[in-house]
């Protein structure tokens, strides 16, 4: 499968697979460089990368790239040494970055024909890093040129992954459609929002129904207002584009019961009446980063067949500040029968995904996990590289954090204290839907769990650090990163 100009295939490791290649990548920990001599490297290029070791005690750090270039019959060979770590640091996570350096190396290298070795994957056992660095070839050589009038062609190159693995061919076929699915997810980030509304990402929905096993059901405005959906609504009403809901179901296990990855889809987040600042409001675009994240993850489980029952639920609007915009002071009720005092119209995200947690557990959910970028506050508390966790039951948080391991997605929980649960009580209304800025991530978080109905484990998934990356490295790139989609796939295989 051809991916962002990369195809991989796995084999054995012997002196054959190296005929004919025009770029050798070998990853390496410290501790690898003593099995070197097991990949069956032409010696040239075993004694160059062995003396160059010698003197370059840094390149072994995770994601550092050396490029050797040696002679090869009438042409030159280019040799990719990708660091990924030392000790404790040898894991999955460190090749994953380090293949997506090594994607672009290659890439500046024009380089056609590739051989993909690690010393670690003459162990039969690990699998884990066959997938890694399989994702991470196919992620980090992603680019975004739809809107280039000169659009940048790249050399398609060709690799063989060797590995000991037996099970290796299974593992980067997984891998591969993975990540297509974060790389589909990325596209829809990156679309800017006069192209990408509610419509078009329910037509996106649907298009993939037509291709896959996967039911799907479009609401439009009509059906939330006979179903009292007015907090989804209520965000959509100051736009010129309607609000919609999709479900999407994949039914690969029977009669078990169905778990809900519900994704938040603000097409565009002006703030409405409660605007945003001009400096960096195009970057709202992203704002349906986690139904993005839901889309693609369901695509790829549809995509690999996995015995499993999920359902994905996109609440998708537009926030806009039109004369039909809901204002602060307003109050809604929610399809649950809750009332809501909108305190600021910048905090929609929270009010869509009350409507569509509501709607997955009407339609027998019996887990929901909720994935968006919902806060600024939890880049204050964890920065860019961790998404934060609110959640009504520690298993599923577990399930989640360990998901995400195998992701290399990082997450961290965060405490869901009665006195934030206080913060969010208003006295107009059953809820605010803004708290302030006190513990902004966990009470919104809590908000959302307010409609979920009693007895449903629920966690919620706040992703707003790292939706977006602002520069290039590993296996992202700069612009919609995807954050959150193979943790989904995970889930879905954990299930």
């Amino acid at each position: 499968m051809m991916i962002n100009g990369f195809n991989i295939t796995s084999g054995g490791v012997n002196t054959a697979a190296y005929d004919n290649a025009e770029g050798i990548v070998l990853f390496l920990c410290k501790e690898c460089l003593q099995g070197l001599g097991k990949l069956e490297l032409p010696s040239a290029v075993a004694k160059a990368v062995e003396a160059y070791a010698a003197i370059h005690e840094d390149m072994f750090e995770i994601g550092t790239i050396n490029t050797l270039t040696l002679p090869q019959g009438e042409g030159l060979l280019t040799v990719v040494v990708a660091g990924c770590g030392e000790g404790a640091e040898c894991k999955p996570v460190a090749f994953r970055k380090a293949a997506g350096e090594a994607a672009r190396a290659l890439r500046k290298a024009k380089v056609g024909k590739a051989v993909l070795a690690a010393p670690i994957l003459l162990n039969p056992k690990r699998g884990a890093y066959v997938e890694a660095i399989t994702e991470g070839i196919y992620l980090g050589a992603y680019t975004f040129t739809l809107f280039k009038s000169k659009e940048t062609k790249h050399k398609e190159c060709e690799a063989v992954l060797l590995s000991a693995v037996a099970e290796a061919d299974a593992l980067v076929a997984k891998a591969a459609i993975a990540a297509e699915a974060v790389s589909y997810t990325r596209d829809l980030i990156n679309l800017p929002g006069n192209i990408l509304n509610p419509v078009l990402m329910a037509d996106e929905a649907v298009k993939l129904a037509q291709t896959l096993p996967l039911e799907v059901e479009v609401l439009d405005e009509t059906f939330m207002e006979i179903n009292n959906m007015h907090a989804i609504l209520a965000v959509g009403q100051g736009s010129n584009n309607p609000p919609r809901m999709v479900v999407l179901k994949y039914n690969g296990a029977g009669d078990a019961p169905y778990t809900a990855f519900v994704g938040k889809g603000i097409t565009f987040d002006s703030g409405g009446i409660s605007i945003k600042p001009d400096d960096n409001m195009g970057e709202m675009k992203d704002d349906m980063s986690g139904a993005g994240a839901v889309l693609g993850a369901m695509k790829a489980i549809a995509s690999l067949k996995l015995k499993c029952n999920v359902m994905g639920v996109l609440a998708c609007a537009e926030n806009m500040p039109g004369g039909k915009a809901q204002r602060p002071g307003d109050v809604v009720r929610a399809a649950n029968g809750k009332t809501i005092e909108v305190v600021s119209t910048d905090a929609e995200g929270r009010m869509v995904l009350a409507d569509a947690v509501w709607y997955a557990c009407h339609l027998g959910a019996k887990k929901v996990i909720d994935i968006a970028t919902l806060t600024g506050a939890v880049i204050i508390a964890l920065g860019k590289e961790t998404s934060g966790i609110v959640a009504n039951d520690d298993k599923v948080v577990e399930e989640i954090k360990l998901a995400g391991k195998y992701a290399g997605e990082n997450y961290w929980q965060l405490p869901s204290l009665p006195e934030c649960k206080e913060a969010i009580k208003s006295d107009v209304a059953d809820l605010l839907n803004s708290a302030g800025r006190a513990g902004g991530c966990i009470t919104g978080g809590l908000f959302i769990g307010e409609f979920v109905d009693a007895g449903i484990p629920w966690a919620h998934i706040d992703i707003g650090g790292t939706s977006t990356a602002e520069k290039t490295a590993g296996c992202k790139v700069k612009g919609g990163t995807g954050f959150g989609t193979l943790t989904l796939i995970k889930l879905a295989e954990m299930l």
